[in-house]
């Protein structure tokens, strides 16, 4: 028996020591990284944890306020998967009031509610017309109604900057979408000196098309496409010269309506007989024809592996949208951030002096606003809480993007030594690169990191610096 205790005790020994090495070692290898030319300019927040060992591994100014950029979407869909859960979904829904006569007639009124789905497409609502006739209505003697009451009627984030207007990975959103809120521009030449042809996708007679582009002309300068958006106007405006085909994405100013035009012209021409139109707040007694679901892990992976905006301020309001009130806003959402903040910094910070939550300040779901303000040490109490629950962690291992494999980090670490081993979400806007997520390290450990360069003049030098970092916690 003392044989066995001794050998029980010299493994737990050796254990303890070969962590120590472990720890030493990546020690050594990030601080001599901190010497690197970047960081003479530029600052870094560094923090690493064992989740095997569960033991904080590595940190650096951790507890330094940084922006956080397209890292933020991990808090909006970990708060979102831990809260809505993981098998929740999105509905944008069909329903009617009043009666349906034998002939074919509804004397009561049609409602499209609107479900924040932020991957409803033309298909989706191709879907949701011909469902109109399937139910036995052709005509419809009161109005039909665009229910838009899941949230309120701020269109974009707060800090989101002006003159991002026309860009498609900055969307006008509201709960009726479509197209991720966008329009596709097809610009293609015809001959020398003529028009080209200008189609806009999904087709409709809502935006004005003013093509000013020539075909093969050097001197008409180089090509333009853009929308009217300093004007608050959905004219597409086509100018320059046109020598191939193009096709640009564009956001289109005020969603709901972009949906609803479309809604009512596809329906109109199905043969649908209406006459009244507008908006309003569907009953809850109304009856449900037809509903479009889309299941959360669709909207998270696109959040996390195409970094996607839209998909994270949709699972933003739907966290707001929880308790069923109508005209949630973002910071009904930001508050149940706030209440799991303060359960992860209970779990993990009951032996600190310090009995708040560490000092931040979130505005937005998916990190464009410039107000965003976190610590690495949130960040990875978030990382460490997802990796806790299994169904929440398989669902964003599975989405985040893979070193040398898919999404954002297609392009990066793909040597052999390090492909697949990060999985990360990757963040960046002017002056900032960041990166957070989970590696699998060369001993079998799973690792939690989060990296926040802020400062940064070259993104490129702090992407190559981040993946410098993975490689030494790899290692």
């Amino acid at each position: 028996m003392e044989t066995a205790y001794r050998r029980f005790l010299l493994v737990c020994i050796g254990a303890i020591s070969c962590f120590g090495a472990v720890a030493q070692s990546i020690s050594t290898r990030m601080d001599a990284l901190l010497g690197d030319a970047l960081l003479n300019h530029a600052d870094a927040s560094v923090a690493v944890y064992d989740l095997t060992a569960d033991r904080m591994l590595y940190e650096h100014r951790a507890n330094k306020l940084c922006r956080p950029a397209s890292v933020q979407k991990l808090i909006t869909t970990i708060t979102a998967l831990d809260r809505l859960g993981t098998d929740y979904a999105m509905h944008t829904e069909l329903r009617y009031t009043g009666t349906l006569g034998a002939d074919s007639i509804l004397h009561g009124d049609l409602y499209v509610v609107g479900g924040f789905d932020p991957e409803f497409t033309v298909a989706d609502l191709n879907r949701l017309i011909e469902a109109i006739p399937a139910a036995g209505i052709r005509s419809i003697t009161g109005a039909v109604m665009a229910d838009v009451s899941m949230a309120d009627t701020t269109y974009w984030g707060s800090g989101w900057c002006w003159d991002d207007a026309p860009a498609s990975f900055q969307p006008y959103y509201s709960p009726l979408l479509l197209e991720k809120g966008c329009v596709e521009v097809c610009v293609t030449p015809t001959t020398r000196d003529s028009i080209p042809m200008v189609v806009c996708l999904p087709t409709s007679s809502w935006y004005e098309i003013d093509n000013r582009a020539v075909c093969y002309n050097d001197s008409a300068g180089a090509l333009h496409i853009t929308r009217d958006w300093q004007e608050g106007s959905n004219r597409i405006v086509v100018s320059g010269n046109v020598e191939r085909s193009h096709t640009k994405k564009l956001s289109i100013q005020t969603s709901d309506e972009h949906f609803f035009a479309l809604f009512t012209e596809r329906m109109l021409r199905y043969g649908i007989g209406a006459t009244h139109f507008g908006y309003g707040i569907c009953p809850p007694q109304a009856q449900t024809i037809a509903s479009i679901q889309r299941p959360i892990a669709d909207v998270v992976n696109e959040a996390l592996k195409e970094s996607d905006n839209l998909d994270a301020e949709a699972l933003l309001y739907h966290l707001a949208a929880a308790d069923m009130q109508p005209y949630a806003s973002a910071k009904d959402a930001v508050k149940r951030i706030d209440s799991l903040l303060t359960i992860m910094h209970k779990t993990y910070r009951a032996n600190e002096a310090s009995k708040s939550v560490y000092p931040h300040k979130i505005v937005d779901g998916s990190g464009l606003s410039n107000y965003n303000m976190i610590t690495a040490h949130l960040l990875l109490d978030y990382l460490r809480y997802a990796y806790s629950q299994k169904a929440i962690y398989d669902m964003i291992t599975e989405a985040l993007p893979h070193s040398g494999i898919d999404g954002t980090l297609k392009g990066r670490m793909g040597t052999k030594s390090m492909r697949r081993r990060i999985v990360a979400k990757t963040g960046s806007m002017t002056g900032v690169s960041t990166l957070a997520g989970y590696a699998h390290a060369t001993n079998g450990h799973t690792l939690a990191f989060v990296i926040l360069n802020q400062n940064v003049l070259k993104l490129s030098q702090a992407r190559a610096w981040q993946d410098k970092v993975c490689s030494a916690i790899v290692e």
